[in-house]
């Protein structure tokens, strides 16, 4: 089967290994779509949070079943699945609250264990989940980034926000950036404001709704956002997101950090402003991202600028590596074998 493979950084191979074999607890997946995530990114460039090389990569995909094992009840040929990708040590406190996204030993297929960037995948049935046939399965694809959004929405407490007072500010116009400023709008009718250097991306915001579209803050829009989302990960947007939100405001940290940053921690004192932390998604939100999808609540087409042969994953990296990015989610499309 075709697998895009992590060698060592910036050093990514598309090539034939051998198709899994489905155990009698287990459930065989061929893989329709995968996405490229930020996390990607940090693995292509630094291999942040890779494991193994080589290794195949990728996390967020949608699929169909074609082989279920003989101990498993429930799951059928030609289910329609996207998975929870996360890999968790099932045992520690947080686990057992069921707030796995907080292990310790928290890793994600793709990075600890052979992910979705192939045609197929092994997956633990309870890792699996259904989505309907009549949601598109490149728009399934994104239902594991649309979980990251509905949890920095749920823990930043976007239903306490006022629709005609408050405004959400998003820094950076990437697919969880653009996932947010989605449910801000579509799902709690919240004003949105969002920031990124690329004029294409913002020009995607705006089509999404974006009631306002920065390349630049300063001092003119100190204290102008009720909420500022972090989704970039470097020191100088964290700086700014300190800039844009109001005293007593809230600053969500949704991006991950490739480079040790140096902060000036002061706004946050004198400015009184309320820190979130936001470490992927928890099991119900992505349930709730299906069902968003399947209701169609959340149209998340306007997101895919791209779709590209898995034979051609290290010129979708090269793209998406780019300073001035255009793409917004970009996907990998895997044909049946």
């Amino acid at each position: 089967m075709l697998a895009v493979r992590y060698y060592g950084p910036r050093d990514i191979r598309t090539e034939k290994i051998e198709k899994p074999s489905c155990g009698p607890d287990q459930v065989l997946v061929r893989v329709a779509y995968a996405g490229i995530c930020g996390s990607d990114m940090h693995n292509y460039r630094k291999g942040m949070f890779m494991t193994y090389a080589p290794e195949t990569m990728g996390h967020e995909f949608s699929g169909v079943v074609c082989e279920v094992g003989r101990n498993i009840k429930g799951w059928k040929e030609g289910m329609h699945v996207i998975g929870d990708p996360r890999v968790y040590c099932g045992q520690c406190t947080w686990c057992a609250q069921g707030l796995t996204n907080l292990c310790p030993d928290l890793g994600f297929i793709g990075e600890v264990s052979p992910g979705s960037f192939a045609s197929y995948i092994i997956m633990d049935p309870n890792k699996l989940l259904p989505i309907s046939r009549h949601v598109p399965l490149e728009e399934a694809a994104l239902a594991e980034p649309l979980a990251v959004a509905i949890h920095i929405a749920r823990l930043g407490q976007f239903q306490q926000l006022y629709p005609k007072e408050d405004i959400v500010g998003i820094i950076g116009a990437g697919p969880i950036g653009l996932l947010t400023l989605m449910l801000a709008r579509e799902i709690y009718k919240i004003k949105t404001q969002i920031f990124d250097i690329s004029s294409e991306r913002l020009k995607l915001a705006k089509e999404i709704g974006a009631e306002c579209c920065l390349q630049e803050i300063t001092s003119a829009n100190e204290n102008k956002v009720s909420l500022s989302v972090e989704a970039v990960g470097k020191g100088i947007t964290l700086e700014k997101a300190m800039l844009w939100v109001k005293p007593r405001g809230k600053l969500v940290m949704a991006g991950l950090y490739e480079d040790e940053c140096i902060l000036d921690p002061n706004p946050i004192v004198t400015k009184e402003i309320k820190l979130i932390g936001i470490n992927s998604y928890e099991k119900i939100d992505l349930y709730e991202a299906i069902d968003y999808l399947e209701k169609s609540l959340i149209n998340v087409r306007p997101l895919i600028t791209a779709i590209i042969s898995a034979s051609q994953a290290a010129e979708a990296f090269t793209m998406l590596d780019s300073d001035l990015k255009k793409a917004g989610k970009l996907l990998l499309k895997f044909d049946a074998e």
